[in-house]
């Protein structure tokens, strides 16, 4: 017959409850990474530029293999806070309301399935200065990733901004796309192809769009390769957001990857615009000045947001220069005097065409005032 002991038993700590596996990939494999420093990746040099290049590309490959975060990268998972965010878009760029409205639902599908946010690429179509890459960075913002921005313009080669330059070439490097997934801890950055149809290659042979073929397509960029890093990498997450005036100088084949949608300001629109942009220039100044009044944002109602981002901290000097913390139409005229000068007199913005010339007068050209000091 047995007897329970008198000696109090300790209980069994409960184990604890373990914390959920993160959502996300491995952006590379490391068995490509170890073949490349310890085998196929080992190449004779044929010049000391070629040697240097390759010494570079060799020390890449060494800080994959050893970076503490791994290969491992997350990946957006949306919540209640996050659709908050991006739903406030409404607020101060109105005239994306059916790119944010995407957005929001894709991001709520996400969340009641538990599952990454998934976004097909897209591109924002519409006139110069409605202010379609500034709304590609609030959004990227919203999300919590980082951003890239490629204005096409500037890329004149095959498309090397992209894709890297293999180590046989002066400068090589890793392209862009690439080197934002290494140095990113999200493999869902958001990348910004500014003016996409804007493309001018040296060579028409070798346009850079081509490289946006397996980039923009899912599956292919599941095995994407930088040519200098010369190992395949996942940029299938990349959320990648193009702007264009017009899809006309682009390939079918490139329309066909692209969600477009056609942004117009329209005027009931505006005033939020505007006072959106006061309030960021009104953030960088130090908040220094009062909200505008509904009549001066009715006075600027018909400028594009790009002249509106130029316009406010020029107006700020000006009030500020008068010792005021608010501005007026005055302040606003004389700013536009000042970009008038500045691009040669060539064009008018001209909100403020009924201003007399004592309520806010021109600036003196600066040969007139040189010479007035002699």
């Amino acid at each position: 017959m047995t007897t329970k002991s008198s000696r109090s038993r300790k209980k069994r700590a409960s184990p604890a409850v373990a914390p959920p596996e993160p959502i996300g990939l491995h952006l590379f494999d490391y068995h490509d990474v170890d073949r490349r420093l310890h085998g196929e990746g080992i190449m004779t040099s044929t010049s000391d530029e070629e040697g240097h290049a390759q010494a570079r590309q060799r020390a890449l490959w060494n800080r994959l293999y050893q970076d503490e975060r791994g290969s491992w990268r997350s990946l957006i998972v949306p919540d209640a806070e996050m659709i908050a965010r991006i739903a406030a878009l409404d607020l101060t760029c109105p005239q994306f309301a059916p790119v944010t409205a995407w957005v929001v639902r894709a991001a709520t599908l996400a969340m009641a399935g538990g599952q990454p946010l998934r976004l097909d690429p897209c591109v924002l179509l519409g006139a110069p200065g409605t202010g379609k890459t500034y709304y590609a960075r609030r959004l990227s913002q919203a999300f919590g990733v980082a951003t890239l921005t490629i204005p096409m313009n500037l890329v004149t080669d095959r498309g090397t901004w992209f894709s890297g330059l293999a180590p046989i070439w002066r400068a090589s490097a890793p392209g862009k796309v690439a080197q934002l997934l290494l140095d990113s801890s999200c493999a869902s950055p958001v990348i910004v192809i500014d003016e996409i149809e804007k493309a001018s290659p040296i060579n028409p042979n070798e346009t850079p769009i081509n490289v946006l073929h397996s980039l923009l397509e899912r599956e292919n960029a599941r095995a994407f390769c930088d040519e200098f890093i010369e190992i395949p990498m996942r940029a299938e997450a990349v959320i990648w957001i193009a702007t264009a005036n017009s899809l006309a100088p682009l390939p079918d084949s490139i329309v066909d990857r692209l969600l477009a949608f056609e942004i117009t300001l329209e005027p009931g629109q505006m005033r939020a615009i505007h006072q959106s942009l006061f309030c960021e220039a009104n953030a960088a100044a130090g908040g220094l000045f009062t909200v505008p009044t509904d009549a001066l944002l009715d006075q600027v109602v018909a400028q594009t947001p790009r002249a509106m981002s130029r316009l406010w901290p020029l107006a700020f000097g000006f009030a500020c220069a008068e010792g005021r913390r608010h501005v007026t139409r005055a302040d606003l005229a004389q700013a536009e005097g000042v970009l008038r000068f500045r691009s040669g007199g060539r064009g008018q913005i001209g909100f403020l065409s009924g201003l007399t010339a004592t309520a806010a007068p021109s600036p003196r050209p600066a040969t007139q005032k040189a010479k007035s000091r002699d």
